[in-house]
């Protein structure tokens, strides 16, 4: 298995998308300033820290990179921001690690550095209104455990310092697996080398990728409650203390399973989405990839900081850049598909319903 995953293209043109393994062509791009800029009424931070994203609405949660101040929760819907929910006195440094959605349920991840009330909350999303919250430290992100054989489904979470998956009841946020010691979530973690847990996402099947540091994460479930640990991607746990590290599964895709994720070791500014946003098979090996802009060109350098939301309904994928505020909306088409022109025009009527 090759576990650490080297090199990325990043082409211009549908001509290249044929050269390469892993194709997106690029359908929609959303301006976040309206988000990030303090004089707005839908301000939730200085900058978009995670999203979610179902094929027509795009969630936001926001991040303060500065002194104590707000940070937030938005939606947007038919070509314009709606706020959602406004958190005060945001540490800096501090915000929403993860969102996640399934159906009309928004699960939102919120760590201010210690335990909150609101580190965990799920979202009715039909009213904006918060179902549920539970008090944790939400630093490391959330995601909606699909389950297996049907059982073990709920909202996912994991925490620094612990090699778990817990695990609560989506409607009423109950315990199913993250009471006593009988009731603790699923070991998930390969060595116990490291619980610096960043981010998580699951398979239609069950199966469950993470970050923890660097690293991804790779869990094959056998049940509810169970399933095998390995490393996908090792990168030695380097940036144990860097946020922003995030992972997608893409399933039922064009191509085939594939996992989408962020190499950032470091912080700083210039850094290549080339060299920073990679792609890998189930299998550990490493996948070229190709994201055709709308216009031609290449993303932006920025921070490394990306977050990932993939919508397999729609066959798009919602790539967050932090640094630059924006979000770009990918369709995931067959290698050297036509009509993607239509493609993007099906989404964007579909936002404007």
């Amino acid at each position: 298995m090759n576990k650490t995953i080297t090199g990325i293209m990043i082409l211009a043109g549908l001509a290249s998308s044929a050269a390469a393994q892993i194709s997106l062509q690029e359908i929609d791009r959303i301006d976040l300033f309206a988000l990030n800029n303090d004089q707005s009424n839908t301000f939730i931070g200085t900058n978009v820290s995670a999203i979610a994203w179902n094929g027509t609405d795009l969630f936001a949660a926001g991040f303060n990179g500065a002194a104590a101040a707000g940070t937030g929760v938005a939606r947007f819907s038919g070509g314009s921001f709606e706020l959602m929910q406004f958190i005060s006195g945001t540490p800096g440094s501090r915000g929403f690690s993860g969102l996640d959605i399934q159906g009309n349920r928004l699960a939102a991840a919120y760590d201010d550095g210690a335990g909150d009330a609101q580190g965990l909350q799920v979202f009715n999303t039909d009213d904006n209104s918060v179902l549920w919250s539970k008090n944790i430290r939400g630093g490391s992100g959330v995601g909606f455990d699909t389950g297996f054989g049907g059982a073990g489904e709920g909202v996912a979470w994991t925490t620094f310092g612990q090699g778990r998956r817990f695990l609560q009841d989506t409607e009423t946020g109950a315990d199913i697996f993250g009471g006593g010691a009988a009731e603790n979530g699923m070991i998930i973690t390969p060595d116990f080398e490291g619980s610096f847990w960043r981010d998580m996402d699951f398979a239609a099947n069950g199966d469950m990728v993470a970050r923890r540091s660097n690293d991804v994460v790779f869990f094959d479930r056998t049940g509810a409650n169970s399933g095998s640990a390995s490393l996908l991607v090792e990168n030695n746990e380097n940036g144990p203390f860097v946020n922003g590290q995030n992972v997608a599964f893409v399933d039922n895709s064009a191509f085939g399973d594939f996992v989408i994720w962020n190499d950032r070791t470091g912080a700083g500014l210039g850094q290549s989405a080339a060299d920073v946003i990679k792609v890998t098979d189930l299998s550990g090996n490493d996948l070229s990839l190709s994201l055709d802009l709308i216009g031609g060109g290449a993303l932006d350098t920025g921070n490394g900081y990306y977050d990932f939301s993939w919508d397999a309904d729609s066959g798009t994928l919602a790539v967050l850049d932090f640094a630059n505020r924006q979000v770009h909306i990918f369709a995931v088409p067959t290698p050297g598909a036509a009509g993607l022109l239509g493609m993007a025009g099906l989404i964007a009527a579909r936002r404007r319903r």
